[in-house]
């Protein structure tokens, strides 16, 4: 799957890769990770982005790997339109310390809207990019659709959709092809999962007794 795909995801049923790792030719590449979450709902998940605070939150959804969380630009009690600042490893501390800028974004920037209108869940969408220069380095979404059973999360993160956040500096394309090569390697796509993977079955756990405490909504 590309990015050009992603609507596919509104499809009901499973896409051929759920999990793992997919490298396209060109040195894009798209992380696939799915998680069950029996015991929430999307709503759930939603309310978690726009609640998330600082790094004492923030490692509560991954107690290792998560180091450092703010926000710019964050108004209300909705992620939307904001950028969640932060320091985390991806993997374990046996790798480097990745420090990002995840700005969040509407759903209809990612999908059809009148689609996305009769979904059954909730997208959440961002932009990746370095937090320490003005570049993006990838597009993502984790996907959360209800099910008998609760809900599950169907994470894609779209790696080497390279773009500067600064519109007098636009990055040519062969710097851009140049960054990609540099930036979106095998190891960063294997740590990216494990730590999707990770951080996602902790919220699992973690989010449906929170969600009941914070908000004393006792619904599913």
């Amino acid at each position: 799957m590309r990015f050009d795909q992603v609507g596919d995801l509104l499809k009901p049923g499973y896409l051929a890769m759920e999990s793992g790792v997919v490298d396209h030719d060109d040195g894009f590449k798209t992380v696939c990770a799915l998680t069950r979450m029996p015991r929430a709902n999307a709503k759930m998940v939603e309310w978690w982005f726009g609640y998330l605070g600082g790094t004492e939150q923030y490692k509560l959804w991954h107690p290792t790997d998560h180091l450092f969380s703010d926000w710019e630009g964050r108004t209300g009690n909705t992620h939307i339109g904001s950028s969640h600042l932060v320091h985390e490893y991806l993997g374990g501390s046996d790798g480097p310390v990745y420090k990002l800028r995840i700005n969040f974004r509407d759903p209809a920037e990612f999908f059809d809207p009148a689609e996305y209108a009769g979904f059954d869940g909730v997208a959440i969408c961002a932009r990746i990019g370095l937090l320490e220069a003005p570049v993006n380095l990838g597009l993502m979404t984790h996907f959360v659709r209800n099910t008998a059973q609760g809900c599950e999360m169907r994470s894609r993160f779209f790696l080497g959709h390279v773009e500067s956040r600064d519109a007098a500096h636009p990055i040519p394309p062969e710097a851009a092809r140049h960054l990609r090569h540099e930036n979106v390697t095998a190891e960063l796509a294997r740590r990216l999962h494990q730590h999707a993977t990770e951080e996602m079955s902790y919220l699992s756990e973690i989010l449906p007794v929170l969600y009941r405490q914070v908000t004393q909504d006792q619904t599913l």
